[in-house]
């Protein structure tokens, strides 16, 4: 879906990206990260044309986006950033609906898209559709500005750095929404961070990049268990590796399989992480859970001692 070949750009004396190669295949979570000045956001802008590479190519569907027109490849391209960027005089109806009226949507289109969008996002059309940015929670127009990018229903949606002026409770709610999006639209998405965290709790794909250069790409599990650069094990254990592997790994693939088990043991859902699993015997003060199906039927138990041996 998306390709990046020999990439290089500077900034004056300053070098962001030194040859970059990496591929994010279609319908994939893919996450760039790394600490201030790994080059990720340049890279991220790459792909709608707001930065132009010195040398190398990036490629849509295997052509090269240097071929197209900046507008059009913009708004067929989302894009969400960690300022929101709302019109602030415009509603949010007006705000999600701005590139189908520049592509020519008829109006009963695009008010039907935005109705769509926003039950989508967990957002009321009914009370939000008219409201203006300014009555807006910082969850909800980062949710506007989520469906803003995908009024248009464009393949690839890019995001840079877009929870991180929320606050702890707000970004961890959000991730979960981008994961159900993602899950729910199959889309290919690109986000750049620098919380270790949020990567492993979103990425299907993780790229782990520094000065400019990838360090190492695959998916979170295989680059927690076999770091190929010793910045990539620096930047992923940042004192809780353990912690971080559990977070990667399914509970229901740690689970003994049960048709019944203890009422007093903790219940959580069978999509759980091991992270999870084990928040939830802290909480309840348990050494274990019962992993149960969506109609609330044990399927499994996971106990403490199958936390601390994966």
């Amino acid at each position: 879906m998306i390709r990046f070949e020999g990439v290089r750009k500077s900034f004056g004396a300053a070098r962001a990206l030194d040859g970059l190669d990496l591929a994010v295949p279609e319908g994939a979570f893919a996450v760039l990260l790394g600490g201030s000045g790994a080059g990720k956001s340049t890279a991220l802008r790459m792909v709608n044309r707001l930065v132009e590479p010195d040398a190398g190519r990036v490629l849509l569907r295997g052509r090269d986006v240097a071929g197209e027109a900046a507008p059009a490849l913009r708004r067929r391209v989302g894009y969400v950033i960690q300022g929101i960027g709302l019109f602030p005089h415009w509603t949010v109806a007006r705000n999600i609906a701005a590139v189908p009226r520049l592509l020519g949507w008829d109006e009963r289109r695009i008010a039907a898209r935005v109705d769509e969008l926003l039950v989508l996002l967990r957002l009321d059309p009914a009370i939000h559709r008219d409201r203006r940015p300014a009555e807006l929670s910082g969850g909800q127009a980062q949710r506007v500005g989520v469906a803003r990018a995908l009024a248009a229903d464009p393949d690839i949606l890019l995001m840079d750095e877009p929870f991180g002026a929320l606050d702890a409770v707000t970004r961890q709610a959000l991730q979960q929404e981008m994961t159900r999006l993602h899950a729910a639209t199959g889309k290919t998405i690109l986000l750049v961070t620098h919380d270790v965290d949020e990567a492993l709790a979103l990425a299907t794909r993780l790229a782990v990049m520094a000065d400019g250069r990838l360090l190492q790409e695959g998916t979170p599990r295989a680059l927690l268990e076999a770091p190929a650069d010793p910045r990539v094990r620096d930047l992923l254990d940042g004192g809780a590796f353990g912690m971080r592997r559990l977070a990667v790994v399914t509970a229901s693939s740690l689970a003994a399989p049960v048709t019944e088990a203890p009422a007093t043991l903790p219940r959580i859902p069978t999509t759980a992480t091991g992270r999870e699993a084990l928040e939830a015997m802290l909480a309840a003060r348990a050494d274990a859970v019962v992993l149960v199906d969506a109609a609330g039927v044990p399927s499994g138990v996971v106990a403490l001692r199958d936390l601390l041996r994966a």
